[in-house]
């Protein structure tokens, strides 16, 4: 059986509660050997290493630009005593020019990532970033700020060149639910320019469902969607499953292994 990982997938959301024990052992018997878990709030990434615990997730800690109604000043600092063994990432943070109709939100959500990135560059720990309509203005920023720890851009379904423009940084992409759409021509296409290193599998489940999932299921989506994902990203770049899930698996291993904590033992 192939190994997989779920490299973004919020499974600590209550959707999954009456469901995950069960569930969870279904998605091992796919083959899902980890998933990661991303911080949004601080309140939830507090949450999360005891959430984790005997379980074989990693998670992250970070503040989310959706709720930027709830973060307060001085979250930033409190994520760095959240640091621990497990925890392999600073994010999910970033910029969401969808929801930032105002400058005066856009400053915020820019303040918050200035502050997100130098956490991670003083821990030496690479970032999860969640980027919309913003990828060349956060390109250019990892750029000045010269960040050399790694991470993913989740969900990215920027053009080609904005996927190169991340991938000189040092970072990966994020490739879900969104490549299975029809309409993601654009993607796919970028997809099969780059090299299969470039990218991870993820769900971001609940959200995120692919084009085969009915919204009304519960849950919508989860992390046993990869071994899907990866057997269609296997037919559209026309290689063996087999070097689909090694690949991915190791390119997990290579990003969130530039930190302290050992993840070697779940490739």
């Amino acid at each position: 059986m192939h190994k997989w990982i779920d490299s973004h997938c919020h499974y600590d959301f209550d959707v999954f509660s009456s469901v995950r024990q069960q569930h969870w052992q279904w998605c091992q018997q796919q083959g899902i050997q980890a998933l990661l878990i991303p911080g949004i709030t601080l309140a939830q990434s507090q949450r999360l290493a005891d959430f984790c615990r005997h379980q074989p997730w990693l998670w992250s800690v970070g503040l989310h630009p959706y709720f930027m109604a709830q973060h307060r000043a001085g979250e930033v600092e409190q994520l760095a005593g959240l640091i621990r063994p497990g925890c392999v990432a600073i994010g999910e943070f970033g910029l969401d020019y969808v929801v930032a109709r105002s400058d005066h939100e856009r400053h915020l959500q820019w303040q918050l990532f200035d502050q997100q990135l130098a956490l991670a560059q003083q821990l030496k720990l690479p970032i999860i970033l969640h980027v919309r309509k913003a990828h060349d203005q956060v390109a250019q920023r990892l750029r000045q700020r010269q960040f050399s720890y790694g991470g993913v851009v989740h969900a990215f379904t920027g053009s080609e060149q904005q996927a190169k423009a991340y991938l000189d940084c040092g970072l990966h992409l994020g490739l879900g639910g969104a490549f299975t759409h029809v309409r993601a021509q654009r993607l796919r296409r970028t997809v099969k320019a780059l090299p299969l290193s470039a990218w991870l599998l993820e769900t971001d489940a609940p959200d995120m469902a692919p084009a085969f999932i009915h919204r009304d299921q519960l849950p919508a989506n989860s992390p046993a969607m990869i071994p899907l994902y990866g057997q269609l990203l296997a037919h559209l770049v026309s290689l063996p499953l087999a070097q689909i899930a090694l690949q991915t698996t190791e390119t997990f291993g290579t990003v969130f292994a530039q930190n302290p904590f050992d993840i070697s033992g779940l490739n």
